[in-house]
This record gives structure tokens, sequence and C-alpha cells, in this order.
């Protein structure tokens, strides 16, 4: 699940947010202009494409930078919410 979740976050950043990624995306590349390049704006529409996607949702204090610093926090904390998800639907 996480490399599938890492590949459509990196489709969305590149394909609907249309910012340039290198070749190779290492994975403690921070999300910020230091590093992904995502903007305010640009994490919005990369949370609702997510959402949309998977059918969770990601609450904006999860998404704190000092709680996910970078792409591999960022990818375990939405393969996160979509196992808290599956598990509450199986219910």
């Amino acid at each position: 699940m996480y490399e599938e979740t890492r590949e459509f976050i990196l489709t969305v950043i590149r394909d609907v947010i249309n910012l340039p990624l290198p070749a190779e995306v290492e994975d403690d590349l921070p999300l910020g202009e230091e590093g992904l390049g995502l903007e305010s704006l640009a994490t919005i529409e990369l949370v609702l494409q997510l959402e949309g996607q998977y059918g969770i949702e990601l609450p904006e204090e999860e998404l704190d930078p000092a709680l996910v610093p970078d792409l591999r926090a960022f990818v375990r904390t939405v393969v996160e919410r979509r196992a808290a998800t599956a598990e509450s639907v199986a219910r």
C-alpha cells in the first residue's frame, strides 16, 4: 500500500499541481519549498485529491510539518488513514 500511495501522491504533484519533480524522488525530501515545492494551496489540492481517491479524511492537524516533515512521513500518514478507514468500513 505504501508504494501505491507514494506513486499516487507523486502523480498528483506532477500532473495535477504541475510541479516539476526530479527523476528520482527521495523519501526524505521535505514537502515544502525546500523539497517538493508544495505551498499551502498545492497542499490543499493534494489533500483533496487523496481524500477523493481513497475516501479518507486528512485532518489539518495531522499535516503539521513538525509531524510530517518529509515525503516518507506524509505517505505513512496517508497509508495509516487508509488502513483505519478500511478497518472501520469492515466492521
